[in-house]
């Protein structure tokens, strides 16, 4: 027990050293809790009230994971072309409140289809930047360390996503909560154009902090990506 804490000590450490990731890691706690207010309550009730049905909420949910993988591919295939912050920026911002938007002022498929097809080719691309950059942050002997953390970091809000979207929808109703959601989220993503520890995530840029004594010899285990660091439009 004393030597799990003492590497959950050296996780926390490097992370609230490391500007860049704990930025990171502070975004996608708060984007990861809207996204499950999303995919557990909004999106469900707006394809029961408005759309569909299960059937319409099966297409938009297909719709936005293949969409996802096609961006991933292509990412792969080309993002080392481009600078990774603007990308990332960019991505984040067309995956996120648009959805919302488009959800809470229209009711048909149609539009909210082609939102969610634009977002997922976007969402793709967000997890092969956030692991490259740790990757390129975190030393080797950390990795599993500040992977645990940020883990834990990023999962903390999913459980209170649906918890107050379902509140909310009770008080002010499913429009005036996608509305205010989308606002939260357009909010959370603007932080990479903001905060210049966000330059950090160009190949060079930001040294990386010096690493403390391991306190086990056992290397790290490879670093796992945060979990669901996108908006997902399924449950989890």
């Amino acid at each position: 027990m004393a030597t799990y804490r003492t590497e959950l000590r050296e996780g926390y450490a490097f992370l609230v050293r490391t500007r860049l990731l704990l930025g990171i890691t502070v975004m996608v706690m708060i984007t990861n809790g809207l996204s499950q207010s999303w995919s557990s309550v909004l999106l469900p009730v707006h394809a029961r009230e408005h759309l569909g049905g299960a059937a319409d909420l099966g297409l938009l949910t297909a719709v936005f994971g293949g969409c996802a993988l096609v961006g991933a591919l292509l990412y792969g295939a080309y993002g080392e072309r481009f600078p990774r912050r603007p990308v990332f920026a960019i991505a984040f911002l067309i995956c996120g409140a648009p959805q919302y938007v488009v959800a809470g002022l229209t009711d048909g498929l149609l539009p909210l289809a082609v939102t969610m097809a634009t977002g997922g080719l976007a969402a793709g691309v967000l997890n092969p930047i956030l692991t490259t950059v740790i990757f390129e942050q975190v030393p080797t002997g950390l990795r599993s360390r500040v992977s645990g953390v940020t883990t834990a970091g990023v999962e903390l809000t999913m459980p209170l996503g649906g918890l107050v979207a379902g509140f909310l929808v009770e008080r002010a109703g499913l429009g005036h909560t996608m509305l205010a959601v989308g606002g939260a989220y357009l909010l959370a993503t603007l932080s990479p154009l903001v905060f210049p520890a966000w330059r950090a995530m160009e190949r060079g840029r930001g040294p990386v902090p010096a690493a403390p004594e391991i306190s086990s010899s056992e290397p790290g285990r490879p670093y796992q990506a945060p979990a669901a660091p996108t908006p997902r439009p399924s449950a989890s």
